[in-house]
């Protein structure tokens, strides 16, 4: 996988034209809080990703050493959250850190196979999520977001996190992380889930669904946008372990740069 110090020294980040782009790609962001770049070449180790998430953000977040892109592969045979095939819900990422990522970039390396039906994304706004949860005078769900404690909890790091979710213009959410907080509490909230209907049913009236192909660049912000990924599908050449299905490039930046 890529790593920060492979683009040092790159002629293209000094020139005219990568200026150019970046304050186009900044521009449109601070307009929209996320941006699709389409069409962009696929490098092996995500090279391209690192590159074009310079545009936008600084001081990338690593793992596993060094290692800044991760690679995701849907399976049908796993639960893990970033892999399934299975609809997943809207979440901010890492949202138990203490202070989590400002910016998710990914990119798609193969499209879903059963795509545009599957594999659909949507990205919402923080100001439209609350303004579509007043317009249907949804007080407990909106108390629930700007005024209520909460816990969430990472079942993998047992790192946690307690407080409001909307704390001025950053949001922090994943409906797990709040499920396995209620979990390690031992007690069921049986009103839990209807508040994250209500986040869910609010989001979805205000996003547009979309679908990412081969290249194409999402870049969005983890501080100000909830973003959601729908079921995925596979095609077997060979049962059971050989398919093609959705795989992306993932990484994260620390930092937002000016949009000015």
């Amino acid at each position: 996988m890529a790593r920060e110090n492979d683009l040092e020294g790159l002629p293209l980040i000094a020139s005219l034209e990568w200026s150019s782009f970046s304050a186009n790609v900044r521009k449109v962001f601070a307009s929209s809080d996320h941006l699709i770049i389409k069409g962009l070449p696929v490098s092996n180790h995500g090279a391209t990703l690192l590159l074009v998430s310079r545009a936008i953000g600084s001081k990338f977040r690593t793992y596993r050493g060094e290692q800044i892109v991760k690679h995701f592969k849907m399976s049908p045979w796993t639960r893990e959250l970033s892999h399934t095939t299975r609809e997943g819900e809207f979440h901010t990422d890492l949202n138990t850190e203490p202070r989590p990522p400002a910016i998710t970039a990914m990119q798609c390396l193969d499209p879903d196979p059963g795509s545009p039906q599957y594999g659909v994304n949507r990205v919402v706004r923080l100001k439209n999520l609350l303004a579509s949860i007043r317009e249907e005078d949804n007080a407990e769900t909106l108390r629930f977001l700007t005024e209520d404690t909460v816990t969430m909890l990472n079942d993998r790091s047992s790192s946690d996190w307690s407080g409001r979710i909307v704390e001025e213009d950053l949001i922090r959410y994943h409906p797990e992380t709040l499920r396995a907080a209620a979990r390690r509490l031992e007690h069921t909230a049986p009103w839990l889930e209807d508040r994250i209907a209500g986040i869910a049913r609010a989001a979805q009236a205000v996003s547009a669904p979309f679908t990412l192909d081969r290249g194409d660049v999402l870049l969005l912000s983890n501080h100000r946008t909830l973003h959601y990924r729908g079921e995925c599908s596979v095609v077997f050449q060979r049962y059971p372990t050989e398919f093609i299905s959705r795989s992306v490039f993932i990484l994260h930046t620390n930092q937002e740069l000016n949009g000015s």
